[in-house]
């Protein structure tokens, strides 16, 4: 077991030292006459009882009483010369605690070696509770939990269906001018009523069936799109609620909440959600001249619109790789079914979120989309994390059964790579990577897309036209649940 936080997730197993060190053999240790009884305590879950007879008890104390009568300092003797019965008597707490706490040890690091549990974090054991007898055995109980015991599923010869899409010139005029807005202005409307692309200020009324109140949300400005979500749900068709909309008008929408709120009786259901207006402001998008693609970095409008054309190729290309993706490890998981425990799924939300942003950012997607996907993740955290904890023990064993494994030097190529990716240095990278705590979920991520391009590299593909781009989405930092509301400014760490 690697020595961490208890509520971690062990995953660094996955990285392999290659030193020289790690090559050397460790001498055989003394076994321990140890009874150890093992039952299953639920999904993922061992309860284990451990007894350890009187005579290992009597031994390790003679080990730790020599050693402590070789260092004890005695008022009348010199240093190690005290009698033994003066050392019993005067550090028998001492002693005590250091019995105990070697016995534990090595009865852990036996037991983790005899039975190969696979523990995923550290024991639940109250250490503080374990008595050590003056007569008799020791006995102590401790649980703990295991990754999830399968088969290596089946993935030669898997059918998915490859999305192929073309980009056409509809698609580059619509991402040439979401381009130029970047360098857009605000202005107010004075005329006409709200639409696609229009700024609002507006108060936002979550209600129940019975006209209840929720919560509220005073002057939030957004923009209207076909969809808003917020940090604990969505409304779908805000965009077709509000057009139109004027100043100081109210209108109402459908809101549905995720799985995650903290309110059980509002975990995915549906809500209202009144809006009322205050103002409208219209994009004015920059007139695109000489000086204008100059400051830019680019000499023409055309070598600008072929510049937008290879991003949004790039971009079909990481949605192909995501659909496929989602293929395989749905036929995957559906032939693989396990549980695992509520309590571990719960503990691995926060990571979850912040290693599937860091994969957003991998795969070039915009700020402003991954604010919208991480609202999502956010709002049915629970759901996502439990799927994706399934992928990472799946595509694990995948792993472990085609000895692919991660060194640390593919971590020091990653780093370079996200460096080189988004334009920074790799020591900024790397500071970024350790400040974060990411370096266990890089090393995952890698060994993950090591096991996955393994498993592609088996699979039969069927190309077929892709769907539709999907609709465009605003996203608030606000929530439509009090409870969201106090516990958002932790879980935006996870995005910066």
């Amino acid at each position: 077991m690697t020595p961490g936080e208890e509520n971690e997730l062990n995953t660094s197993a996955a990285v392999e030292d290659s030193g020289d060190e790690a090559t050397q053999a460790e001498p055989e240790k003394r076994k321990l006459d140890l009874d150890v009884q093992i039952k299953d305590a639920g999904a993922c879950k061992k309860h284990i009882t451990v007894t350890i007879p009187r005579a290992e008890i009597d031994r390790q104390y003679e080990e730790s009483l020599g050693a402590m009568q070789k260092e004890a300092q005695v008022p009348g003797f010199r240093p190690g010369r005290a009698p033994k019965t003066l050392v019993v008597k005067r550090f028998k707490k001492q002693v005590a605690d250091q019995v105990k706490s070697s016995l534990l040890m090595e009865t852990l690091e036996q037991i983790d070696r005899d039975y190969e549990l696979n523990p995923i974090t550290q024991p639940k054991l109250d250490v503080a509770a374990i008595e050590l007898p003056e007569e008799g055995p020791m006995a102590f109980d401790m649980e703990v939990e295991v990754r999830p015991d399968f088969a290596v599923p089946s993935y030669q010869g898997l059918k998915v269906k490859r999305p192929v899409r073309t980009v056409t010139e509809k698609d580059v005029d619509g991402q040439y001018e979401r381009f130029l807005e970047r360098y857009a202005q605000i202005v107010p409307k004075l005329e006409g009523g709200a639409e696609i692309g229009d700024y609002l200020t507006a108060d936002l009324t979550f209600l129940r069936d019975d006209d209840t109140v929720i919560n509220e949300v005073k002057e939030v400005q957004f923009r209207l799109q076909p969809e808003l979500r917020f940090q604990d749900g969505r409304v779908p068709e805000i965009g077709k609620a509000l057009a139109g909309v004027k100043p100081e008008e109210t209108r109402e929408a459908q809101a549905e909440l995720g799985t995650s709120v903290a309110d059980p009786s509002l975990r995915g259901k549906a809500v209202k959600v009144k809006a009322l207006v205050h103002d409208l402001k219209q994009v004015r998008l920059p007139e695109v001249d000489a000086s204008f693609l100059q400051t830019i970095g680019f000499e023409s409008v055309e070598e600008l619109r072929e510049a937008v054309r290879d991003a949004l190729a790039r971009r079909i290309e990481a949605q192909q790789r995501q659909a496929v993706r989602r293929q395989v490890l749905d036929a995957l998981i559906d032939a693989t079914p396990f549980e695992l425990p509520a309590d571990l799924v719960s503990r691995q939300e926060k990571s979850t979120i912040s290693r599937l942003v860091m994969e957003l950012r991998e795969e070039g997607f915009s700020p402003e989309d991954i604010r919208a996907r991480q609202a999502e993740i956010r709002a049915n955290a629970h759901e996502m994390t439990l799927r994706s904890l399934k992928e990472f023990f799946i595509l694990a064993k995948v792993a472990e059964a085609e000895a692919i494994k991660v060194e640390e030097e593919d971590l020091e190529l990653e780093v370079e790579a996200m460096a080189e990716r988004s334009g920074e240095s790799v020591r900024r990278v790397r500071a970024r990577v350790e400040k974060e705590g990411l370096a266990d979920a890089l090393a995952t991520q890698i060994l993950e897309r090591r096991a996955l391009d393994h498993i592609l590299k088996a699979v039969e593909y069927e190309d077929v036209a892709a769907d539709e781009p999907e609709v465009a989405v605003e996203t608030l930092d606000e929530a439509a649940t009090p409870e969201a509301e106090a516990g958002e400014a932790g879980a935006a760490d996870a995005s910066e």
